[in-house]
């Protein structure tokens, strides 16, 4: 390049704040224009940084390089272990360095130590760095050591940029510029952004050179306005940016409580109807619960008349077992009489014979007919004593009859209904149940007290033949005995 030219000002863009938007707002971001264009004016063939982290300053490097297709060596020295309270762990740092580098800047020749300053002195000759960069440790001690251990390594006319000699939080360093600019006359600086030091220790062949370019005849004001104004646009950006997100966000949210609205306002509408079938439900279970009530004392009444049904058929059971003895006296009466009429016969049989001489026999015999007719009368009226008593039992009978009937309508009934109920009342399934069961055992009962009448009524059906068979033995015994007569 012909050093005769004037110092030209560039307007870069900065491709590694696409990766690390932060660097736009690093301590060292106030300088990058200055550094990009200083390296388009030394085209160094070498460049040393002590201090990189996330890589303000160099990256501002690689992209002089790149865009102006410099031939330049970047070395960066840097331990990458982190900054105590710091969002990122060294290695997540170093590894954001390593992909930006990648990324952007693959053409670069770029070499990263991630070391101790001191241990990577060895990789470079003395005399073989155009610009070294220091921002490492920010004590007096650490600037101090570091300039004159890599001092040695400087070409002669070469280039060192102190950072923070302006910083409100580093004094150490601040103190070592004030020191080392009053042993060097050749030199100039930047109060913004911490401070950046231009120091010329080893002749001022750059110095003059840019004094020649008529760089300091408006550096400070330049370079200080553009940064502000650089930063106030990055920090106005990112508040559009950040009211743009918090914009949709806001937008995002509106929508979202309108759509909770609806959502509560159905859930309202729905408690509601749930409110309004639940009174209902409410009701339609008192109102089953009445019917249940009213169910359980029907039930109540109907167990009272079977209780009083049973009583009356233990005591019919009684009147039976009564009459079962008397008929089994009558049998028994009966038979004797069977016999007697046997004997009889057989006394006829031989007094057939022996007629004429036993008229006085007969005399007597007729007498014993007569006594006989008499017991016969008075069983005749003993059987229609016995025929009005069955007759009072079968009315006795036929009322039950009818009453069991109307207690069958009844059971019938009550089972529609509980059928009917049970359709309606899911809850009192069980209870409907027990009592359909209890009614239909209860409704056996009383067909077995049914089918016990009706027996009744077969025995009586068996009684009166036997009965009338005994008349009608009676009828023939009186025939037969009154013709012979």
């Amino acid at each position: 390049m012909n050093h005769d030219e004037p110092w030209v000002v560039s307007d870069p863009s900065y491709d590694a704040d696409q990766l690390n938007p932060k660097l736009k707002f690093a301590y060292w971001e106030g300088h990058r224009d200055f550094a990009y264009d200083l390296l388009h004016f030394v085209r160094p063939a070498r460049l040393v940084e002590l201090g990189s982290q996330y890589g303000c300053s160099l990256f501002t490097f690689c992209q002089a390089v790149r865009d102006f297709k410099l031939n330049t060596e970047i070395n960066a020295v840097d331990m990458w272990s982190g900054d105590i309270g710091a969002e990122m762990s060294g290695e997540e740092v170093y590894a954001l360095v390593q992909k930006t580098a990648a990324t952007y800047y693959p053409e670069v020749n770029l070499h990263l130590f991630q070391m101790r300053f001191d241990q990577a002195l060895p990789d470079f000759a003395d005399e073989s760095i155009d610009i070294l960069h220091i921002d490492g440790g920010h004590t007096f001690e650490d600037v101090e050591r570091d300039f004159t251990t890599w001092l040695p390594k400087l070409k002669e006319n070469g280039i060192v940029l102190f950072h923070d000699v302006y910083s409100p939080i580093d004094q150490g360093s601040c103190d070592h510029w004030e020191k080392t600019k009053k042993e060097y006359d050749c030199y100039f600086e930047f109060t913004h952004s911490c401070g950046l030091g231009v120091l010329f220790p080893k002749g001022r062949y750059w110095y003059d050179k840019l004094e020649a370019a008529g760089f300091f005849k408006y550096y400070k004001d330049l370079y200080f306005y553009r940064s502000k104004y650089k930063y106030t646009q990055a920090r106005f950006d990112e508040l559009k940016g950040l009211y743009e997100e918090r914009y949709q966000a806001i937008e995002r949210q509106s929508k979202m409580i309108d759509e909770r609205d609806a959502r509560i306002a159905a859930d309202e509408k729905l408690v509601a109807e749930k409110d309004a079938a639940i009174a209902s439900q409410t009701k339609l279970i008192e109102e089953r619960d009445a019917t249940i009530a009213s169910q359980t004392k029907l039930i109540d009444e109907r167990d009272e008349r079977i209780a009083a049904d049973e009583k009356l058929v233990a005591e019919k059971d009684a009147a039976i077992a009564n009459q079962s003895k008397i008929i089994d006296e009558r049998d028994a009466r009966i038979a004797a009489d069977e016999k007697l009429v046997a004997e009889k016969d057989a006394a006829i049989a031989s007094q057939t014979k022996l007629i004429e001489e036993r008229d006085i026999t007969i005399a007597s015999q007729t007498k014993l007919i007569d006594e006989r007719d008499a017991r016969i009368a008075a069983d005749e009226k003993l059987v229609a004593e016995k025929d009005a008593a069955i007759a009072s039992q079968a009315k006795m009978i036929d009322e039950r009859d009818a009453r069991i009937a109307a207690d069958e309508k009844l059971v019938a009934e009550k089972d529609a209904a509980i059928e009917a109920q049970a359709k309606l009342i899911d809850e009192r399934d069980h209870s409907l149940n027990e009592a359909h069961k209890i009614a239909e055992e209860r409704l056996g009962i009383v067909q077995q007290q049914g089918n016990m009448i009706l027996t009744l009524q077969q025995q009586n059906a068996e009684y009166e033949a036997i009965i009338k068979r005994h008349w009608m033995s009676r009828l023939e015994f009186r025939k037969r005995y009154g013709e012979e007569k």
